[in-house]
């Protein structure tokens, strides 16, 4: 019996498909850069829209923001793959089609900008409101002031949240296989089928994913703490 445990805990078939995997945490950290990317943007855009002027833009904004942080990935994953490209034939009048890829980073992208637009928004409003007033006295326009004044100071007091944020969407990555994106999970599960061997395979992932996010954090631990050394946070 402890042979066959052996056998089944054993971590060298983990490292005989080294290749394969690797290609499938290639292909993890390439949804993770770019579903980054587009959260960022939509919630840069939608945070601006939280602190408007507007009251219809706020309350467009905190439904958006509501939506999304409260509909769990999975479900978006599974909406952004299947219902999306119906709505879109429907809509086009001819039969679409989204890839895998595409439809991981728009899920996990949008998802994950509802959490960013609070951030965005949170650091927004940190900015003393006697910085704004000074800036237009001098005479700066609207844009100089977000640009010059609101954005730097705003981002610094956020950077330690939002990177915390995208730890999360790299742990949220894990999830995609399940619309088949050939991602490190993805090629666990096709190796498991001919191997038959769970446990170093599974094993294996889960201690990669687990090394990758704590690396993560602890550098976004030592960072934080140089950064509020330093008065940036």
């Amino acid at each position: 019996m402890l042979d066959h445990l052996k056998q089944s805990l054993d971590p060298a078939l983990f490292w005989e498909y080294r290749v394969t995997l690797l290609a499938g945490l290639v292909e993890n950290i390439a949804i993770f850069l770019a579903s980054a990317v587009l959260a960022s943007l939509l919630a840069l855009a939608i945070g601006l829209a939280r602190t408007s002027s507007n009251r219809f833009s706020r309350l467009l904004s905190a439904g958006y923001t509501e939506l999304f942080r409260n509909t769990p990935e999975y479900v978006l994953l599974v909406w952004a793959y299947y219902v999306l490209p119906l709505i879109l034939s429907r809509l086009l009048a001819q039969k679409l089609s989204i890839s895998p890829v595409p439809a991981a980073i728009l899920a996990l992208g949008f998802a994950y900008s509802g959490f960013l637009s609070e951030t965005v928004r949170t650091g927004l409003l940190a900015v003393p409101i006697g910085h704004r007033e000074a800036a237009m006295a001098l005479g700066m326009s609207r844009i100089d002031i977000l640009r010059r004044i609101v954005f730097p100071q705003g981002l610094r007091r956020v950077l330690p949240d939002a990177l915390n944020q995208y730890v999360s969407l790299f742990k949220a990555t894990s999830i995609v296989s399940l619309i088949a994106v050939e991602d490190i999970m993805y090629q666990v599960s096709m190796i498991n089928v001919e191997e038959m061997r769970p446990l170093p395979l599974y094993t294996g992932a889960a201690l990669l994913y687990c090394a990758i996010v704590i690396a993560a954090s602890q550098t976004i631990q030592v960072l934080t703490r140089r950064w509020r050394q330093r008065g940036w946070a």
